[in-house]
């Protein structure tokens, strides 16, 4: 699969489980192929991705054995509250990152 070929994968599901690793992997693929660092922005957006999936972990850890408790919030609630209250925005971490691979592919045209 050419790196085109990932970046769109990656774009079509952003929010899959383990899209922050694969997203992570396409970074330092594009990095490699301009011989460039990778931009302070985009690594502070994987560093967003990567929080988001540790605390998914986390909260689907602590959930009771799959039982549906309805006091119980969903980890996915558990975690975009976590994302509020330390004022980080997952949607702003995809859309810096979206626009590093779209810069990418574009010098490819």
């Amino acid at each position: 699969m050419t790196l085109e070929e990932k970046i769109a994968e990656w774009k079509r599901f952003p929010n899959a489980l383990g899209s922050e690793a694969q997203a992570a992997v396409i970074v330092g693929e594009i990095s490699n192929a301009l011989e460039k660092d990778i931009p302070v922005d985009v690594s502070a957006s994987l560093k967003k991705l990567a929080l988001r999936g540790t605390m998914r972990d986390i909260a689907k850890a602590i959930q009771s054995d799959g039982e549906e408790n309805p006091d119980v919030p969903s980890f996915h609630d558990v975690v975009n509250v976590g994302a509020a209250a330390s004022g980080l925005s997952w949607t702003e971490a995809i859309s810096i990152i979206t626009r590093h691979f779209d810069g990418f592919v574009a010098r490819l045209d």
